[in-house]
């Protein structure tokens, strides 16, 4: 299709570099760096816009590093912003936030730069307390290359916690083409999660200490409280990860709201529980709908003083197992709602905003999703208080953002 020389523009949301081609067209490009003059080879062409592999860095960003990772220079996909030094990562998000709010929640620039605030970053070595690996044919783990099914060993992987490490380096798998490794970097226990549809899955070289099974679990310590984890239930990916969550949503909702002093708290896509285990006195009602049925197992164990204490209430404290969009709302004062990737969507955003809560704190791991979700509220009577950006995946170009709305 033809290579061509083209000045990466900016990084937008996603982690490609955006340039221009010589007829207009835009062409997103991987591996490069916002000011960088890239020879490319194009690769997609369509209509509109193109896409393209970076041959040659004609005139390298100043902020370019050589990866910290060996297995970078082996393709491994998992990391794909090693090449950015890690000053630069907060910035770059904070950028694509600002171009997500203007150009998917139509808000004017000037009260994009008024809103937005930059948070807290983990750390880019050794902080991942969950991993999903692919097992190669010869038993031992590792990650897919770039753009393919191609997989590759990658022991040891530089942003696991030490003891993921350890596990991955020692174990060896029969029967099963992923695992998921999880730790508790305050508690030191360990758990592997075999993907087998069959259930012949086996594993071994483990210390005898790591649970294997979907009904093994591992506690975390957040904020002072000890929460259980089972292996099939989601939680955040590291521990600073969490703590830093549940201070930029504890900031956000502020002490009135947290308190109950307004109604019922909603804790929407609450998992196991980490937001109102941590955030909530167990005297404040609080409802929390999760549909995943191991997180909800978790939740009714982390918030057992919670649910205990209201029991005979005429406001009790509840664990739903529910889509939000499928849940029937209950008045509430404060709603946190933490959705999946794609976002909550205009059914989900529907009920949340027929809880009449005053304050709504909503989680995004996505920034276009985010962006879409704030539209959809504003719509619905709601005003942007600020949104906060938080870099909980080093070396990549996802982006969390919590966000505070009232009315």
């Amino acid at each position: 299709m033809g290579n061509e020389d083209v000045t990466i523009e900016r990084i937008v949301a996603g982690g490609d570099g955006m340039a221009r081609l010589a007829d207009g067209r835009i062409i997103f490009v991987g591996g490069t760096i916002t000011g960088e003059r890239v020879r490319v080879e194009i690769t997609t062409n369509k209509k509109d816009f193109a896409r393209g592999n970076a041959l040659e860095i004609l005139d390298a960003s100043p902020h370019r590093v050589e990866a910290p990772c060996k297995f970078v220079s082996a393709g491994c996909g998992g990391c794909s912003w090693q090449h950015i030094a890690v000053s630069e990562h907060m910035s770059t998000k904070v950028a694509i936030v600002h171009e997500s709010l203007r150009r998917t929640a139509k808000i004017s620039e000037a009260d994009v730069l008024a809103l937005v605030k930059t948070g807290g970053a983990v750390s880019s070595q050794a902080s991942r307390t969950t991993l999903r690996m692919a097992v190669l044919q010869n038993g031992k783990l590792g990650f897919r290359r770039g753009s393919s099914n191609e997989l590759i060993q990658t022991s040891p992987c530089l942003i696991a916690h030490d003891s993921l490490n350890q596990m991955i380096a020692s174990a060896k798998v029969k029967n099963a083409t992923e695992v998921t490794l999880r730790c508790g970097a305050s508690t030191g226990e360990r758990g592997v999660w075999l993907h087998d549809e069959h259930g012949r899955g086996q594993i071994s070289g483990l210390a005898s200490d790591v649970g294997v099974g979907i009904e093994s679990l591992v506690h975390e310590i957040v904020s002072g409280v000890k929460l259980r984890v089972m292996m099939t239930s989601f939680f955040q990916s590291s521990l600073e990860a969490a703590e830093l969550l549940v201070a930029a949503v504890r900031s956000a909702a502020g002490e009135r709201a947290l308190s109950g002093v307004d109604g019922r708290v909603i804790d929407a896509y609450g998992g196991v529980g980490l937001f109102a285990a941590t955030l909530l006195s167990p005297d404040v009602p609080v409802t929390l709908v999760e549909a995943n049925e191991s997180s909800c197992r978790d939740a009714v164990s982390n918030l057992a003083k919670h649910l205990s204490d209201r029991l005979d209430s005429s406001e009790p404290s509840e664990v739903v197992q529910s889509n939000i969009e499928q849940w029937t709302p209950v008045a509430a004062g404060l709603v946190i709602a933490d959705p999946a990737r794609t976002g909550l969507g205009p059914l989900a955003v529907s009920r949340l905003v027929a809880t009449n809560a005053k304050r709504i704190v909503l989680v995004s791991c996505d920034a276009v999703a985010g962006a879409r979700d704030l539209r959809l509220l504003i719509d619905a009577g709601y005003d942007l208080e600020r949104t906060t950006v938080l870099d909980l995946f080093p070396h990549t170009p996802h982006i969390e953002t919590v966000s505070v709305l009232s009315r």
